[in-house]
């Protein structure tokens, strides 16, 4: 998946010659004083920058999840089991809350492999980070650092190995993994799971989720779904720039 940036414009410095043609600035510039203008300037591009914001949108458009029609929870785990069974991929924005205090907004694809990609996003909507998982095997690259990491899951530690199993990558967008994990379910969707060491809850029961606390020991992960849609491509391992650091702990 190729690193997203959002280009911004910078501010034009208006020169005073421009102005002074200009009949609607005429009078203006010559009483405006330079600590004015700045003030505008800084105005100018803090607009481009939340403009920038509202206009990006990093879920491809796709048919959106529909809840499940049952009316008991036995029914539940039998359509949720279903869906598994058939399932083709997911794309989802959401809300991501780290134990560090860490909160962002991210995208979290599952492909039919159940290959997964979590793109971490900066509040201007450029990529900060990537965490790449495909059966056991993992790509981290913090492009704010510009470092990156390869290794197991196993190899990781603290929240990241978190995301970095197949069962946990389905039981994050509301679906039971195959094994045998402890599941709870209600006439919604899933309410509650427990994963070797790790508790997902899920708040309130439903499918498509919608906010989902992750807890391992002291460590606890909030994510709110934003938006869900059906499908995903065939997701890659991200190509590392060359300009990028090896080797460097995974961290958000």
């Amino acid at each position: 998946m190729k690193n997203e940036e959002l280009k911004i414009v910078p501010p034009v410095i208006l020169h005073s010659e421009f102005l002074l043609r200009n009949s609607n600035f005429s009078t203006e510039a010559r009483d405006t004083p330079p600590r004015s203008l700045a003030t505008l300037g800084m105005t100018c591009l803090a607009l481009v920058l939340l403009s920038g914001c509202r206009t990006i949108r990093h879920v491809p458009e796709g048919t959106p999840l529909t809840p499940l029609t049952s009316s008991n929870a036995s029914d539940a785990a039998q359509q949720l089991a279903a869906r598994r069974s058939q399932f083709r991929g997911e794309r989802s924005l959401i809300r991501l809350r780290l134990p560090n205090g860490v909160s962002a907004r991210a995208q979290l694809q599952v492909d039919p492999s159940l290959r997964m990609m979590l793109t971490v996003y900066t509040p201007i909507g450029t990529t900060a980070a990537r965490l790449y998982s495909a059966a056991g095997d993992v790509v981290f690259i913090n492009d704010l650092e510009k470092t990156a990491w390869r290794g197991r899951a196993t190899e990781l530690g603290g929240a990241l190995d978190t995301f970095a199993t197949e069962a946990a990558a389905l039981l994050i967008i509301g679906l039971p993994p195959g094994g045998d994990p402890a599941l709870s379910f209600s006439p919604a969707g899933l309410a509650r799971a427990s994963l070797a060491d790790v508790i997902i809850r899920f708040d309130p029961p439903s499918y498509p989720p919608q906010h989902v606390t992750i807890v391992r020991g002291e460590q606890q992960i909030e994510i709110d779904h934003l938006e869900s849609v059906e499908g995903s491509e065939t997701l890659r391992a991200p190509e590392v720039p060359g300009n990028y650091r090896c080797c460097v702990a995974p961290q958000l």
